[in-house]
């Protein structure tokens, strides 16, 4: 038997007795941990940058201008279409795929003049051209027979859908220049539905990096609400990584979606998929509060900022409204746009007003209210008062949405306070904090706590957490690095400093964690109970969100 050139990761393998609609599903062999690597891809069959960054993204490795390590992108010298960060990247690209692509680029440009091709187009026409070129990995996916599923018949009963598909496979073999019979152009349709059914699209709107990506492996992995599994990109690779305990013989799975969505919004994203999801969130429309209060990765928050346990088993919502109900909100507030409110004030308005029935239940972390009041944490920029509402969703939101905290958003969300009160001590060490915030609450938090300290704390929850949930060249772990070594190289914080060490090392120290609790928890709890005060306030009253 021929070796697959995609086999599973160690300590995994394939099974095909997934059930109807699943196709194949991959096993744990072996015991993984908490934020365990599963399996790292880095070796993808498809690999490349949306359309709009084809100038921006050196289109091998996929690093954007701007990231440390681009000093300079280079257009290709044949085509002009793509860009690369190195001649290592040009050579690798150009052996992988581009060396099909090439000559399709400029021909296309002396005769069209257009010097860009749609994404889906793109992909197609590399499939479809690296096929044609005896390409035996492409051949062990795409060719007939090959590994991936395509759904064709799913997706023509789909009108809308399949005559986009049609077009955007008659667009790769024109493009392409290798449309010699209607066979070719069937073999294309098949091509297109296996990427929408296998690829990833991914989006990293910190650093501005949006891809798609296929590996034929990873594929195999099964879609599920509740995961246990969860996917990071860097570049060419994605690791995928244990979202908690997994044991031998449990299947793989991981969200194609975001999955704190209300149930009706994750049917509609998975509609593509053609499968209906059965997992318990599905199956019993349970909302985050309740998935939370059932997982396993409920005790590795001892750790973090929210490291009250029995609070994530047993939330103080009060009621709430059924799944139907939150579905109803969560349309209109996405029907709520910036075209109808010109003013983003009226936006905001508009859209915590759509938030009140969960806000009066105090379901602070179902959608769409983390993502109302992270916009409005945003707008706030470097004001104080950004402070209150990133400790309120790293405290009252975010743990309940994604239960383990080496989740990279989470990791993001506790940056985003270190940075913030960076910012604030220098402001109380200088005098300036009273003119920078107008809220006396907030003023009188902050002067009277120890913000470096606070700081540091959160700075080393982000690395540890970082090496878990991202990899080791991961900005935000360079970032709080850099951090890190300034705080501590301030003179006279010896004491502190060992005594966060030491609560880093070990939770349960008895001075360390003393000291975590008393200096960086309480006031971190102080400033996120100010947050839906300054919410009501300013939006009940249409004041500015952002200090003039």
């Amino acid at each position: 038997m021929a070796t697959s050139p995609f086999p599973p990761p160690p300590g995994t393998r394939v099974d095909g007795s997934a059930g109807v609609g699943r196709g194949r599903r991959l096993l744990a062999t072996r015991q993984f941990g908490p934020g365990e690597v599963i399996g790292t891809f880095r070796n993808p069959l498809l690999a490349l940058p949306v359309e709009r960054g084809m100038r921006t993204t050196c289109n091998y490795c996929l690093r954007v201008a701007g990231d440390p390590a681009v000093t300079q992108l280079r257009a290709c010298t044949g085509c002009k279409f793509v860009v690369y960060c190195s001649v290592a990247c040009q050579r690798a690209s150009w052996a992988a795929v581009h060396k099909h692509e090439c000559k399709v680029f400029t021909r296309m440009a002396s005769r069209t003049g257009k010097d860009w091709l749609p994404t889906p187009v793109r992909a197609v026409m590399q499939v479809m051209l690296l096929l044609k070129a005896g390409n035996a990995a492409a051949a062990a996916s795409f060719g007939d027979g090959g590994s991936l599923e395509g759904n064709v018949d799913a997706f023509k009963r789909d009108a809308e859908v399949w005559n986009d598909l049609k077009l955007q496979s008659m667009a790769a073999v024109v493009y392409g220049g290798i449309l010699e019979s209607e066979e070719m152009l069937e073999r294309a349709e098949r091509v297109i539905c296996k990427i929408q059914t296998n690829a990833f699209n991914w989006l990293d709107a910190d650093t501005g990096r949006a891809g798609v990506f296929l590996d034929p492996a990873l594929a195999m992995v099964n879609h599920s609400c509740v995961p246990n599994a969860f996917i990071g990109f860097n570049g060419r690779t994605a690791t995928l990584r244990a979202q908690q305990g997994i044991e031998p013989g449990d299947e793989i799975e991981i969200s194609y979606i975001d999955y704190t969505l209300p149930r009706a919004t994750r049917q509609e994203e998975l509609r593509l998929y053609h499968f209906q999801c059965q997992c318990s969130r599905c199956s019993y429309e349970l909302n985050v509060y309740q998935v939370c209060a059932a997982s396993p990765a409920i005790p590795l928050n001892t750790f973090s900022l929210q490291p009250d346990l029995q609070k994530l088993r047993h939330p103080p919502i009060e009621g709430g409204g059924s799944s139907a109900e939150i579905d109803t909100i969560y349309k209109a507030w996405k029907a709520a746009a910036i075209p109808e409110y010109q003013d983003p004030i009226q936006l905001a308005q508009a859209r915590w007003k759509l938030c009140k029935p969960l806000a009066d239940a105090k379901m602070w972390a179902v959608e769409p209210l983390p993502s109302t009041l992270l916009q409005l944490a945003n707008s706030y920029q470097e004001d104080p008062k950004a402070l209150a509402l990133s400790c309120f969703l790293a405290t009252e939101c975010e743990p309940y949405k994604l239960v383990a905290p080496f989740m990279p958003w989470r990791i993001k969300g506790a940056m985003m306070i270190a940075k913030l009160l960076s910012g604030t001590a220098q402001l109380t060490a200088s005098g300036e904090l009273a003119q920078a915030c107008s809220h006396k609450g907030l003023i009188e938090i902050l002067s009277k706590s120890d913000q470096v300290s606070m700081c540091e704390a959160i700075l080393r929850l982000v690395v540890h957490y970082a090496l878990l949930g991202e990899s080791e060249d991961w900005e935000v772990l360079a970032e709080a690095r850099a951090m890190l070594e300034d705080v501590e190289s301030l003179e006279g914080r010896q004491n502190q400093s060992a005594l966060l060490r030491a609560w880093a090392k070990d939770p349960q120290d008895p001075e360390g964690g003393a000291f975590f609790h008393s200096v960086v928890l309480r006031p971190v709890n102080e400033l996120a109970a100010l947050a839906i005060e300054i919410v009501n306030a300013e939006l009940g009253n249409g004041k500015s969100l952002v200090r003039r």
